[in-house]
Order: C-alpha cells, then structure tokens, then sequence
C-alpha cells in the first residue's frame, strides 16, 4: 500500500483549523482596521521575544536530531532566518508604538503570557523527544504563517488602519522556496519513520496548530496570568 505524501495528510487535517484561525477576529480587525492596537502590541511583543526566539532555538536542536546532512541543513538555516527575522521584527517596535499611539511601555516588560509560555514549552520538550515529534511540533507555525500572510495580502482593506502592517507580516516569495525545502523534509521523514512516529508527528502537528488559534486568540484578549 502506497501512503500518501505526509504533507497531504497533514494539510486536509489541518485545513478547517486553518479556515478558522484566518477568521478569527484577530485577523479580521486587522483586515478591516478594527483590531484594538493594544492587542497589536501585545501580539507583537509575545512573538518577538518569546514565540520567534523559542522556535528559532527549536528548528536548531531538531536539525541536531537529523541522521540526513541535507534535512540539518534546511532546519538550521530555518533557524537562522527565524532568529534574524525576530531582531527585524523587535527593531520596529518603536515605530509601531508611535503608530498605535500607545499610552505607556507596559507591554514592552510582559511576561510570556499563559498561552505562548504553553506553546513554547511544546516546541521545547517536542525538540527534546525525537525528528519526527519536533518537525510535527514545528510546522504549523512556519505552514501556516504563509497561507495567513497570503490571505490577508488578498484580502486586506487598503484604507483600513493597518494595511501597512499587514503587508509587513508577508514574509516575500522567497519564503516559498523556504517552505518547500521544510515540507520535502516532511514528506522524506514520513517516509522513513515507523508507523507510530508517523502518528506521533501528525498528533503533534495538530496540537500546534490548536497552538497557532490560541496564540491568536490570547493577544486579542490581552491575556494575563491570573495571579
């Protein structure tokens, strides 16, 4: 029996998730300008400095769990862009600040909120197990980042509020080429792996991507620990 390309599998999994995270009202408001700017903020400063970094550090260890020199060579120059892309990103705060006429720098000193401490801690201990739990644990955020920056490429108000920074989020056409690379990592490791790891990678790619919705969902609440 000849089993379907990983990728397949795992993007009709995914695909009503991905729907619902492109209509989240995160999203939505920053679409059509309604979004609050605080929660702009709040998402920017969790994805700077805690989900980037995590995730950069994440692609680094699971490129050292890679038996195939050419899949340590695509992970670990994902972990470089990813670490680079978050300095990029953390250098614009100033700008946003000032754009969203933010009233203080409050948000600059946050904590990981509850969510992207969980979700961090996923890529952590998922890079620690084995390939095939980390590569599960780590596509979402890179798969998923491109079909949301295509989405709201299209779909964004050009007048609204943020129609600038929602073009910043497209990470370019190169990043295609980027994606690629990953997911023929994918489809090589879900060849290779027992049955058991095949279904390990594909339960921890979904828990990501129940991730990615929250993550979404904690900076357009502002979410704090309660105590």
């Amino acid at each position: 029996m000849v089993r379907l390309m990983l990728r397949t599998e795992l993007e009709s999994a995914a695909a009503p998730l991905l729907e619902k995270i492109k209509d989240h009202p995160f999203f939505a408001g920053l679409r059509d300008g309604t979004l609050d700017g605080a929660a702009l903020l709040h998402f920017a400063r969790q994805d700077a400095d805690f989900l980037l970094p995590a995730y950069g550090r994440a692609l680094a260890r699971t490129a050292a769990l890679a038996h195939d020199n050419a899949h340590a060579m695509v992970l670990a120059r994902m972990a470089v862009g990813t670490l680079e892309a978050r300095q990029a990103m953390a250098m614009g705060y100033d700008i946003m600040a000032a754009q969203l006429g933010a009233g203080d720098d409050s948000w600059r000193t946050a904590p990981a909120d509850p969510v992207t401490h969980a979700y961090t801690s996923f890529f952590s201990s998922a890079a620690a197990s084995s390939l095939a739990e980390a590569i599960g644990a780590l596509l979402p955020c890179s798969w998923f980042y491109l079909s949301i920056a295509d989405d709201l490429k299209e779909r964004h108000d050009p007048t609204a509020r943020y129609a600038d920074w929602g073009k910043a989020l497209h990470p370019g056409d190169d990043y295609r080429d980027v994606l690629e690379e990953f997911l023929t990592v994918v489809d090589e490791v879900g060849e290779r792996v027992s049955a058991d790891d095949r279904d390990r990678l594909t339960g921890n790619f979904l828990t990501a991507a129940r991730y990615e919705w929250s993550f979404l969902d904690a900076a357009l609440h502002r979410l704090d620990w309660p105590v």
